[in-house]
């Protein structure tokens, strides 16, 4: 090594001559710090670094060492827990590169894998387990008898790309099940969380381990000197003009020739723009180079995608959603382009990440999209100066607080039918003590697990023996036979469409399309031939002309980080070098600026604005879902609200809110027809007390929306 490493002579032998064959000259400083920890396997660490930090070697580096100087052949040794089967196939293959020499055993394990393979690593269980939450699940419940030879050994848990579980309801079944697990065999396990920089450390480390009972390391990162460069573009849409042609010119002029990531915020939107980029491929005579990746695209053509970013021997630009956000393999990307608006700060770092490899500059392209016909929104230029803000966040390393404190009932539910498939039933004490007290719903009091079980008892989910003994019921017996049940999310309803010609399976579409369509998928034209309501396929050939790219998904919603720095933007007269000049995208940003101190948007929350009064709280959509609410439910009066602001909300509303008695949280949500409330798998099986329950905590900021009326009620304007 180029540089004297305490951590590099902790090492084992077999894995410094790995090292040596790689070439590496040194460490990079997050493996220099982190090995210590990983290998001393008392705590918890956290290995926060960009896409290709090396963090995995960082993690794994010492593990395999660990297993090297303390070999046990009976049962796993490293569970490895992975958000995605193809980030899982990744891994194996990097994971059997450092393990050739070392006689270590890397198992994957998903439903893409051959059973007899699975059986076989069952025989005798040893080494390292790569694995999904989903996969893990089933594993428990139709593995019982095999657990305690499997995971009696267990010395560490490694879960990958942490940021993508924290907050969701397959995060929360992870933490359960690792809950789970160190319940059986009676004794903690250090956990590995890698990921993306963070901001806010103590939350991730309360999902890591929520009872603090093993300290938790997180080893500095280092400085970095890595070069970003940026450049915001913006255009211009309207009822009669549709940008998509500006922007595929200048995708087409500046990316061909080269690997590129191109991020929409929708699936729609990254299949119009593939197909737009193929035609004037095809009109200009050369190869095209544009693919589409994203979730209902099927395995074979994204692994095709992966495999042609990979290998870099042809250049390939590929239109993605945030299936690419994550750490899969994709070899050298010059640069990453968003296309709209960017809605999260760590996504927006997490996607800059996948470029900038082998010592280059991450490049980040944003093209900008403003809507003329939007009224206000279009003279505050609302998407550009959301554009900065979310870049100037990530530059301050600023990024959107982790949600960890949840109910997650729907999850709960499931897991609920998952310890009864696994053990056969329970006592509600004994379920609320393995699930809630010392499981992963630690905020659920024995009150609520109880209405929990009353709600699943009413619609025959469970039944309780004379014993007193919680059993699976009628409905309960149903659920647990789906195919999915071991998915805590929500899983769409799809047709998959397959091609006439050779039987091959394109992808999936979440609705029902007529005879002769043309709809755009995979980057192509195709007509439909024949639907098959029975099977739920769809027969199609392809088409040259037409098309129609339709998914369906919710709009993201604007945090309260975004909305504040928004609103610090323009007061200030800062002009942000990356902001194009030929677009004139410096000067909208000086227009919405002018526009925002005319109307004393600094002094005052209200503005009136044609027909329209506009009460401006620049704090995100939960406060101002609360404050619409609040209206509702004490002044009978309805609001419609964004992030920035909530409509027909008067100084007067405001004053006569702060002199009514102030309802709670759950009494405001309570006026929302149930359907409006039900997001997630089984909420539909909880009472409305429940989803009320849920719904104020999870979708709402009640306190800072109070916050806001009180300023507002006393003109606090300097309070904001």
């Amino acid at each position: 090594m180029a540089r004297v490493s305490v951590s590099f002579e902790l090492l084992d032998i077999r894995i410094r001559q790995w090292i040596w064959k790689q070439g590496w000259t040194s460490l990079k400083d997050i493996q220099e710090n982190a090995i210590p920890f990983v290998l001393e396997g008392r705590s918890d660490v956290i290995i926060s670094a960009s896409t290709a930090g090396g963090k995995t070697e960082a993690a794994f580096l010492p593990i395999l060492t660990s297993l090297l100087q303390n070999d046990t052949s009976n049962g796993f040794q490293v569970l490895y827990i992975s958000p995605l089967k193809a980030l899982i196939n990744d891994q194996y293959r990097r994971l059997l590169d450092m393990t050739t020499e070392t006689g270590i055993n890397v198992t994957p394990w998903h439903g893409d894998i051959d059973m007899s393979q699975k059986k076989r690593s069952l025989k005798n269980p040893n080494g390292i387990i790569i694995i999904t939450p989903e996969s893990l699940e089933s594993f428990l419940i139709n593995r019982r008898r095999f657990l305690p030879s499997a995971f009696s050994s267990l010395r560490y848990v490694v879960i990958d790309e942490l940021h993508s579980f924290i907050g969701t309801e397959r995060g929360k079944q992870l933490q359960s099940l690792l809950s789970r697990i160190e319940q059986i065999i009676l004794r903690k396990i250090p956990r590995i969380a890698m990921s993306a920089t963070f901001s806010d450390y103590s939350a991730v480390k309360c999902f890591l381990r929520d009872d603090e009972s093993l300290p938790c390391a997180i080893p500095p990162q280092g400085n970095s000197n890595h070069e970003i460069k940026i450049l915001v573009k913006e255009y211009i849409q309207t009822k009669d003009i549709d940008v998509t042609d500006s922007i595929s010119q200048e995708i087409y002029k500046k990316l061909r020739g080269s690997n590129n990531l191109v991020f929409t915020n929708d699936r729609g939107y990254a299949e119009s723009y593939g197909v737009h980029l193929s035609d004037m491929c095809e009109i200009n005579g050369v190869p095209n180079e544009f693919r589409v990746h994203h979730g209902s695209i099927s395995k074979i053509e994204r692994e095709s995608v992966e495999r042609d970013l990979q290998k870099g021997e042809c250049p390939v630009t590929v239109f993605c959603t945030s299936t690419l956000e994550l750490g899969i393999d994709v070899g050298k990307v010059k640069s990453i382009a968003q296309v709209g608006t960017a809605y999260s700060v760590s996504g927006l770092r997490q996607r800059l990440g996948r470029s900038g490899r082998r010592n280059e500059p991450s490049i980040l392209r944003v093209f900008s999209i403003e809507n003329k016909d939007n009224g206000l929104l279009y003279n505050l230029r609302s998407s550009l100066v959301q554009n900065i803000a979310v870049i100037e966040l990530m530059r301050q390393h600023k990024y959107e607080k982790p949600s960890i404190n949840n109910y997650h009932f729907s999850t709960l539910i499931q897991q609920i039918l998952a310890v009864i498939a696994q053990f056969g039933g329970f006592y509600p004490k004994e379920g609320w003590l393995m699930l809630c007290r010392n499981g992963a719903f630690k905020n659920v009091t024995p009150e609520l697990f109880l209405e929990v079980l009353k709600s699943l008892g009413n619609k025959s989910v469970i039944s309780q023996l004379d014993t007193k003994q919680i059993v699976v019921g009628k409905l309960g017996e149903k659920i647990l036979k789906s195919p999915d049940f071991y998915v805590a999310f929500v899983s769409p309803i799809e047709f998959t469409v397959i091609n006439s010609a050779n039987s091959r399976h394109i992808g999936m579409i979440q609705y029902k399309p007529q005879k002769n369509m043309v709809i755009i998928l995979s980057g192509k034209r195709w007509i439909v031939e024949d639907v098959d309501e029975n099977t739920m396929k769809v027969y199609v050939s392809t088409m040259k002309t037409g098309g129609l790219a339709f998914f369906s998904g919710d709009g993201a919603e604007l945090d309260y980080i975004i909305a504040k720095k928004m609103y610090e933007i323009y007061q200030v007269d800062t002009i942000y070098p990356y902001l194009d000049d030929y677009t004139e995208a410096k000067n909208h940003l000086n227009q919405s600026r002018l526009f925002f101190q005319q109307n004393s948007l600094s002094k005052t929350f209200f503005l009136q604005y044609g027909n329209t009064s506009y009460f401006f709280t620049w704090a995100g959509i939960k406060a101002n879902r609360a404050i619409a609410l609040l209206l509702q439910y004490c002044l009978k009066k309805e609001c419609s609200y964004n992030g920035l602001y909530v409509l027909n909300i008067t100084q007067e509303d405001i004053n006569l809110l702060e002199r009514t008695k102030m309802p709670s949280a759950i009494e405001i949500v309570s006026i929302l027809p149930r359907q409006c409330k039900i997001f997630q798998k089984y909420d539909y099986l909880l009472s409305d007390k429940l989803l009320d329950i849920e719904y104020s905590n999870t979708y709402i900021d009640f306190n800072l929306a109070k916050e806001i009326i009180f300023r507002v009620y006393n003109d606090k304007l300097g309070e904001r």
